[in-house]
């Protein structure tokens, strides 16, 4: 692209004529014509500047906003208040009842012109946001109905303009013993490259810690009498980096966009690392980024001792590292029974992966039982070859090995 930058025509006469001199500046070139008889115009060409690069990052930015949250304190009502969001799920819409006190949340807002950080408190009132004076904040649904999501809020600033919200400080108030909760929250605003490769390389670099620290310690392999579970399962890291996507992505989201669903998660993991989703427990009380229950993680401790898991299981399903390590082990446990039902040659089985997903998310018969009956039936797709009510895959585990088949095809 050209682009015009300066034009200056000089009149003057020499022997009697006009003579015409202009410059046209744009890019490095010059041009000379004439305009009739005795007339020239010189037009010189110099580029256009290149806008000056940023000279700080999100990742800068968020750290710096962690130290400013630092020492912030928040308060908390007493009294809870009542109020609903919906809850959708494929065409169903269902309304869910929820109950907080009133609480101030303490928010990290960037001016993306300036870089400049400022700290502000708004009130949550319910489902309510109250902004200070000046700002006009408010929270975007999430595809599934979800609006307040504790410390991961979507929170989108429409006044002052060039305001992002970066981060936040949170106080969770679940045990009744009052946590704040530094995050930086998702947003469409931080849905950008440099947060998703950052969350991609982190789950990479986790995985191949986690698989250098039980080489280290030398864990033996269940399922591979003899062999050790770094040589087991080193050349198959992508069944683990893929763990933290199938467990933190909401199928409901994911069936709608399965490619903005994927890079939220990696975002997510991008702008946190290790805090990811570690303080994040569901109703059956699995925790952590790779969704551990207290009974399996205790399970895989006492199997492999030699892996030296962390005790403490509220730790343990928190720690990236050690949590990997847990989910590498399970991998590896749950392989020997795949392998006692379906004899070695499961190990080329290029659905091997599929099997041992649907057992980490279920239960490892129901993966067998409906691997059997597919080899039986002679169904095409073993997902298929059971219901639930006969012992097959549950509805859950279907819906995650969609996702997982999505992640497959795009090598994610």
């Amino acid at each position: 692209m050209i682009f015009l930058k300066a034009l200056r025509v000089i009149f003057f006469s020499l022997a009697g004529m006009i003579v015409i001199v202009g410059f046209v500046i744009i890019q490095h070139n010059v041009w000379a014509f004439s305009l009739g008889t005795g007339a020239q115009i010189s037009v010189v060409f110099t580029p256009e500047p290149m806008p000056t690069p940023l000279p700080w990052t999100l990742k800068d930015k968020i750290l710096e906003a962690k130290a400013l949250l630092a020492g912030v304190t928040l308060k908390v009502g007493k009294t809870n208040i009542v109020y609903t969001e919906d809850r959708i799920g494929g065409a169903s819409i269902t309304k869910k009842t929820l109950k907080e006190p009133e609480k101030e949340i303490a928010l990290a807002a960037l001016n993306t012109d300036t870089g400049e950080i400022s700290i502000i408190k708004i009130v949550k009132h319910g489902g309510e946001l109250i902004a200070p004076t000046g700002w006009i904040i408010s929270i975007t649904p999430r595809a599934n109905g979800i609006r307040w999501n504790a410390w991961n809020t979507a929170f989108q600033v429409e006044l002052p303009k060039q305001q992002i919200i970066i981060a936040n400080l949170y106080p969770d108030d679940t045990k009744k013993i009052i946590k704040y909760i530094f995050y930086a929250p998702y947003s469409s605003d931080l849905h950008r490259p440099e947060l998703i490769n950052a969350g991609q390389q982190y789950i990479s670099d986790t995985v191949t810690e986690a698989l250098a620290e039980l080489k280290t310690a030398g864990t033996g392999s269940i399922a591979m009498s003899g062999s050790s579970v770094h040589d087991v399962w080193s050349n198959r890291t992508k069944f683990f980096e893929r763990i933290p996507m199938l467990e933190q992505s909401d199928l409901t989201e994911f069936l709608i966009d399965p490619q903005i669903t994927t890079e939220r998660i990696y975002t997510i993991i991008g702008t946190n690392g290790n805090q990811a989703f570690a303080n994040t427990c569901n109703s059956s009380s699995a925790c952590g980024w790779v969704q551990f229950t207290p009974a399996t993680y205790k399970t895989i401790a006492k199997m492999y001792p030699s892996a030296r898991l962390v005790t403490d299981f509220v730790s343990g399903a928190a720690d990236h590292v050690n949590s990997i390590k847990a989910a590498i082990l399970l991998y590896d446990y749950n392989l020997r029974g795949i392998i006692k039902t379906n004899g070695q040659k499961v190990l080329q089985d290029p659905r091997l992966e599929e099997y041992l997903a649907a057992s980490y998310n279920g239960s490892p018969s129901r993966a067998t039982k409906s691997l059997s009956a597919s080899i039986l039936s002679s169904v095409t797709d073993w997902i298929d070859a059971l219901t639930s009510k006969k012992g097959g895959l549950a509805s859950e585990t279907r819906g995650y090995l969609v996702k997982l088949r999505y992640l497959q095809e795009h090598s994610l």
